[in-house]
């Protein structure tokens, strides 16, 4: 009778990793959702004019989403750089989420 080997135990810490930084992704993404403060975050755009800031048309919301979209191609760029900050990464996609839903909610009013 000749025996089967059994199967090695495999490493789960490369999944469970994953899966940790993906709920701390999450949670970070949330409170900084929840704590979005559109003018303060806006006003680092310097493109961006206090009038279009304080616009409510979808034509000021696109031109912020534009802005957002700009500064984070330039965030990934620096991916792998002594000056890549994840936290500003993080930010950008905060206020990119926040004015994507506020664009729908513009687009849905009108």
């Amino acid at each position: 009778m000749s025996r089967q080997p059994l199967p090695a135990p495999q490493d789960d810490r490369p999944a469970r990793f994953a899966t940790a930084a993906g709920a701390a992704l999450d949670a970070a993404l949330a409170a900084g959702l929840n704590a979005y403060d559109r003018t303060r975050v806006l006003a680092r755009f310097h493109r961006l004019s206090p009038q279009t800031i304080a616009s409510e048309s979808p034509d000021a919301a696109r031109a912020a989403l534009k802005e957002i979209e700009r500064a984070m191609r330039g965030e990934r760029a620096r991916r792998g750089h002594w000056s890549y900050d994840l936290n500003r990464h993080i930010s950008l996609l905060v206020a990119h989420r926040a004015e994507t839903a506020r664009l729908q909610r513009l687009l849905n009013r009108a």
